[in-house]
């Protein structure tokens, strides 16, 4: 006889769907259309990118308003609205006809994030597995990557064959289509003849913990601090490497190119540090995926004098990237995991967003003012130093008071 497959893992799919769509497209494709973009607008290189370090501000400050949502309304409610929101913002993005259009395109797109997006998704994975978390969570957390191998190559095409609006408009469209389906897969929580006793979770009195307590521990914001600067790092390279690329007057063809190796890299850099992180201390992976990043962008500020090393820069930037992405999402669930995780992950999200968004707007502008990417990859470096002494000093532990 069959075995009836869980219905989480069709729930998972539901939202790995979205992510593609949300994250995939919304949050790493549309980056090869900035340099199109600003010569269509006359904007000077750098400047565009104060548009997406908006959203990560509108998005911190949804945060924990989106855990607050999560404690009274279902999550299926909520990420439906997400979905409605982003499927209206990816029609409307071809039509964008001035940067202030952009900016505002950008807000919306953060209200959307942060209704649908990693806090809410792993708020309804929380509910539908436990013993399978980690594997459910690095499955969930390489949907992104995976959209943005699949869908950057087309649109690279498109944009020179095309033009950036109608590029936009042949990809937009089927990811549209994407996420709204995906919303029939989705399920508030298991009923009682769906439950699995090693998939659903069983809170224990360590799930107790409350937010309140979490903020009188040392390691609290020793972890935040860390987790803040790697997103300063994380998202200036998202949102600027493309860019980059162009200084290097590449083809939009071979950005992409760069772009398909950098993001497989990146679903292999999650397998890897999931994996490891089974092995070893979640402490010592993180540290691990710290290096590998830091290396990428020391091989990326080489490409400066060498563009020879780009597919090398693309590989261990890949990977250090999702690895210490990845690493973070498992170091907090370790620590925090429970009936209150939800709202003490919009707390750090709302943090390392806001530090994403300076890390966006301030490596931009470092561009803008010395006419290089030199000396923001040197700062970017010096970061991710900090980040491997900040960890190292991290302990965990249930009670460390001031």
């Amino acid at each position: 006889m069959i075995q009836k497959i869980y219905r989480g893992w069709w729930v998972l799919l539901g939202l790995s769907l979205v992510y593609i769509g949300s994250n995939g497209y919304g949050i790493y494709t549309i980056p090869l259309f900035y340099p199109s973009i600003s010569e269509e607008l006359s904007l000077s290189k750098g400047l565009i990118t104060q548009a997406p370090s908006n959203m990560y501000l509108v998005l911190a400050l949804f945060s924990p308003f989106c855990g607050w949502l999560l404690d009274r309304f279902a999550p299926r409610l909520i990420l439906g609205i997400a979905a409605f929101l982003m499927a209206l913002l990816f029609v409307f993005f071809p039509y964008i006809a001035s940067f202030e259009q952009l900016k505002i395109y950008y807000v919306f797109f953060g209200i959307a994030l942060s209704l649908g997006g990693v806090i809410p998704s792993v708020y309804l994975i929380s509910r539908w597995f436990e013993k399978r978390r980690g594997l459910a969570l690095g499955i969930f957390l390489n949907a992104s990557s995976l959209g943005a191998t699949l869908i950057s190559k087309p649109t690279g095409h498109l944009l020179e064959s095309e033009g950036w609006s109608v590029a936009a408009t042949y990809v937009g469209l089927p990811i549209v289509l994407l996420i709204l389906l995906a919303q029939l897969l989705l399920k508030n929580r298991p009923s009682s003849s769906e439950i699995e006793g090693e998939l659903v979770p069983k809170l224990s009195s360590s799930s107790e913990v409350k937010l309140k307590d979490v903020l009188r521990q040392n390691t609290f914001y020793t972890l935040l601090m860390a987790t803040a600067v790697l997103w300063f790092c994380i998202n200036a390279i998202l949102f600027n490497k493309d860019l980059f690329l162009s200084d290097l007057s590449l083809k939009p063809s071979e950005t992409a190119s760069f772009a398909t190796l950098f993001f497989f890299c990146s679903i292999v850099g999650k397998l890897i540090f999931g994996y490891i992180s089974d092995k070893i201390q979640k402490k010592a992976a993180m540290l691990g995926s710290v290096v590998v990043l830091g290396l990428g962008v020391f091989f990326l500020k080489l490409c400066l004098q060498h563009s020879s090393l780009l597919p090398l820069a693309a590989i261990i930037l890949g990977m250090g990237y999702s690895g210490a992405f990845t690493m973070i999402q498992l170091l907090i669930a370790e620590h925090y995991a429970g009936k209150s995780f939800g709202l003490i992950l919009g707390v750090f999200t709302m943090v390392d967003t806001l530090a994403g968004s300076i890390g966006i707007r301030a490596v931009g502008q470092l561009r803008a003012q010395t006419g290089s990417y030199n000396d923001a990859f040197l700062l970017m470096i010096i970061l991710c130093i900090t980040a491997i002494l900040l960890i190292l000093v991290t302990t965990k532990r249930k009670v460390e008071y001031y």
